[in-house]
C-alpha cells in the first residue's frame, strides 16, 4: 500500500509535479496571512520550491518516504491543496502529516476532514497503527480541526524558550488507529 495517490468523495490526490509550481503557489499565497502567524519561514514560494522538490522531509528522513500530494476537484482547474505524508516518521508504523493546506476559496467546506478520514482507512490497510501532526499553538483553527478529528494524544512540544509577540510553538498530537 502506498500513498502515491488517492481518491475522495470530492477530490484527487496526485503526486506533486513542476508543472503545479503556480497552482502550489497559490495555495501558499493564499494562506500567507496564516503561514507569517505560525512559523519563521512563511515566504510562499520558498515554501513551493522546499514541496515540488520534495525538501521538506523530517530530521533525519528519506525521499522515497515523503509524498507531496496536490489535492485537485477533478472538476476544477488548479491544486485545491497541498498535502505532505511521511511514512515512518518518527517511528514505524506511523503516519505523519507534515502539511495540509487548502486554498482559501474552498476552505469550510469539509475537504480536509475528507482527506484526513481517508487518510486514516488507507493508514488501515497498510497496517500503521498511529497518524501524528505538528500543529502551531497561535492556529487555533487547527487545534479545533484536529481535536475533533480525534488527535488527543500530545506526544510533542517545541518552541521558543522565552514568550514574546514573535515567538512560535508547536504541539505535536496524534491519533492512534
Amino acid at each position: 500500500m502506498t500513498f502515491d495517490s488517492f481518491r475522495t468523495t470530492h477530490l484527487l490526490a496526485r503526486p506533486a509535479t513542476p508543472a503545479d509550481e503556480g497552482s502550489v503557489l497559490a495555495v501558499y499565497a493564499g494562506n500567507e496571512p496564516l503561514l507569517r502567524l505560525l512559523d519563521r519561514e512563511s515566504e510562499a514560494r520558498e515554501m513551493t520550491s522546499k514541496f515540488l522538490h520534495g525538501e521538506n522531509l523530517p530530521p533525519s528522513g528519506r525521499p522515497e518516504l515523503l509524498h507531496n500530494l496536490t489535492l485537485c476537484i477533478p472538476s476544477t482547474p488548479g491544486v485545491a491543496g497541498l498535502l505532505s505524508l511521511y511514512i515512518g516518521y518518527p517511528q514505524v508504523r506511523t503516519l505523519y502529516i507534515g502539511e495540509l493546506f487548502l486554498h482559501p476559496s474552498v476552505q469550510g467546506r469539509g475537504l480536509g476532514r475528507e482527506v484526513c478520514l481517508r487518510l486514516e482507512e488507507l493508514c488501515r490497510k497498510a497496517s500503521l497503527r498511529r497518524i501524528r501532526v505538528g500543529v502551531a499553538l497561535r492556529n487555533w483553527n487547527a487545534l479545533r480541526f484536529w481535536i475533533k478529528l480525534g488527535f488527543l494524544d500530545v506526544t510533542g512540544m517545541s518552541g521558543d524558550r522565552v514568550f514574546a509577540p514573535d515567538a512560535y510553538a508547536f504541539l505535536e498530537l496524534q491519533r492512534k488507529l
